[in-house]
């Protein structure tokens, strides 16, 4: 479950919200000026995020995905292959990048 809400809010009910997102998993969305910067999640949450390989139970089932992901892009045209690839490029430069700055 998600609440968003304001700066001032979030200030003024800080340990509440805390706890509801400890206790109850709650995401909580905090706006300033109508436009949401920052998101609380639990710990449990971060690292799921931050391992998407764990959301596997086994490495079978995480193949299977690139199996999938290998019979989509074969139905890609060459020009739409690239394009791809160079998406997920940049997006693994960003992670990796991300990732020194983490620890």
């Amino acid at each position: 479950m998600q609440t968003v809400v304001t700066l001032d809010e979030f200030r003024e009910n800080l340990s509440d919200l805390v706890g509801q997102v400890m206790r109850d998993n709650q995401i909580i969305r905090v706006g300033k000026h109508n436009k949401i910067g920052v998101i609380v999640l639990n710990e449990q949450e971060y690292k799921r995020l931050k391992a998407p390989q764990q959301h596997f139970s086994s490495k079978k089932d995480s193949d299977k995905l690139f199996i999938v992901a290998d019979k989509v892009r074969e139905r890609m045209s060459e020009e739409d292959q690239k394009d791809l690839n160079q998406i997920l490029d940049e997006e693994i430069q960003a992670v990796r990048s991300n990732m020194k700055h983490d620890k």
